[in-house]
C-alpha cells in the first residue's frame, strides 16, 4: 500500500469542529482558565508551507517515537522542500513527498508503531460505543483506540499516518493524511501525530494521482528527450500541490515562531463541548431528538494559536 498510500511527507493540521451554542469555531468565546489548555512543544510542532496556506502538524512521539523522530529529521534536512502532495484522492487521504522509491532509498525503514501498551492512566473515554474498538478516547488531544491494555491512534481526518509496502516494517518518510474517517487503517497504519490547524489547505489540494507505470518508465528511461517532456508534464499537473517548506517549529526564533496550545483533555471545558455535541433534546425545531452519541471523528480536541 506504499503505491497505494505511498508518498512521502504530507503534513498539516486538523479541522475544527462546528461550535455549540456560546462557543466560537474552534475554542469559547470567553478564554478559559489557563489550566484547561496545554501548550505544544516546539519539537513536536511541523509547519509545513503549501501554495495555498500553512499547515500546523503536532507530532506525539509518545506513541511512535521512531516515526516522530525520523519525520524530524527530514523535516530538518529539507527532504519535503520543493515535493508534492503527488497522490490526493477525494473521499480518502492526501499524499505527499517524494513520489518514486529511489529518492527515499538512503532513509532507513522504521519499525511498526501502529499500537502499544500503556495503562488506562491518562485515557479520557468518550463515553459511548465504536464500531471498530472496545473502547475509544482522547489522550493528550488525540483520539485513541483501547483495547486489552493496548492502545493505538485512530485514522480520523487529519491525522497523520506513515505509509509502506506490505510490510509492516517499510515505512520510512512516506505519509499521509486522511480527508474523511478511514478507520479501517486503524493498527494497520502507524499513526504519529495531527494536523491542528491549516486542515483546510489540505482539502483545497487538487484531486490527483500518482504516476502511471508508463510514466515512471519513461521518466527512468533511455529517452531523455522524451523523460524531459514527462517531467515537465507531471510537474505542471502538481505545481499546485507543492510543499514550499516544512519547518520545525522549534527552529525558528522566538520572536517569529508561532506557537499553538490544544484543549486539556480531561477538563471541565473539553467534556462541556463534547456533551454540547452529544445531546441535542434542547433544540425546539428537531422532530426527532437524536440518541446522544458522539463519534469519535466528528469532533477533533481543538487547537489555538496563540495571540489570535
Amino acid at each position: 500500500m506504499k503505491r497505494a498510500l505511498s508518498f512521502a511527507a504530507a503534513l498539516v493540521c486538523a479541522a475544527s469542529a462546528a461550535a455549540p451554542p456560546g462557543l466560537s469555531e474552534t475554542v469559547p468565546a470567553v478564554t478559559p482558565p489557563v489550566q484547561d489548555w496545554r501548550a505544544v512543544d516546539p519539537e513536536n510542532l511541523v509547519l509545513v508551507t503549501l501554495e495555498t496556506g500553512t499547515v500546523a502538524i503536532e507530532l506525539y512521539p509518545e506513541a511512535a517515537p521512531a516515526h516522530a523522530a525520523q519525520i524530524r529529521e527530514a523535516v530538518r534536512e529539507g527532504f519535503y522542500d520543493g515535493e508534492y502532495f503527488y497522490r490526493v484522492v477525494e473521499g480518502h487521504v492526501a499524499q505527499a513527498g517524494r513520489e518514486f522509491p529511489m529518492s527515499v532509498a538512503a532513509w532507513p525503514t522504521l519499525p511498526f508503531e501502529a499500537e502499544r501498551e500503556i495503562p488506562a492512566d491518562g485515557f479520557v473515554p468518550q463515553g459511548n460505543g465504536d464500531l471498530y474498538a472496545a473502547e475509544v478516547g482522547h489522550r493528550d488531544g488525540f483520539a485513541v483506540g483501547r483495547e486489552g491494555g493496548r492502545e493505538w491512534l485512530l485514522n480520523c481526518p487529519g491525522a497523520l499516518g506513515m505509509a509502506r509496502d506490505n510490510n509492516p516494517e517499510s515505512g520510512s518518510t512516506e505519509i499521509f493524511v486522511p480527508l474523511q474517517p478511514r478507520r479501517y487503517l486503524d493498527r494497520n497504519y502507524t499513526v504519529f501525530g495531527r494536523v491542528i490547524d491549516g486542515m483546510e489547505f489540505i482539502h483545497r489540494l487538487p484531486r490527483v494521482d500518482p504516476s502511471t507505470e508508463e510514466e515512471m518508465n519513461a521518466l527512468f528511461g533511455e529517452d531523455t528527450e522524451l523523460a524531459h517532456q514527462i517531467s515537465q508534464y507531471r510537474r505542471s499537473k502538481l505545481a499546485e500541490n507543492q510543499i514550499r517548506s516544512a519547518r520545525m517549529a522549534a527552529d525558528i526564533p522566538v520572536e517569529n515562531r508561532p506557537a499553538y496550545d490544544v484543549m486539556q483533555t480531561p477538563s471541565a471545558t473539553w467534556d462541556a463541548l463534547k456533551e454540547s455535541k452529544r445531546d441535542y433534546s434542547g433544540i425546539a425545531a428537531l422532530a426527532y431528538v437524536p440518541p446522544k452519541v458522539l463519534d469519535i471523528c466528528a469532533l477533533p480536541v481543538p487547537a489555538r494559536r496563540v495571540g489570535e
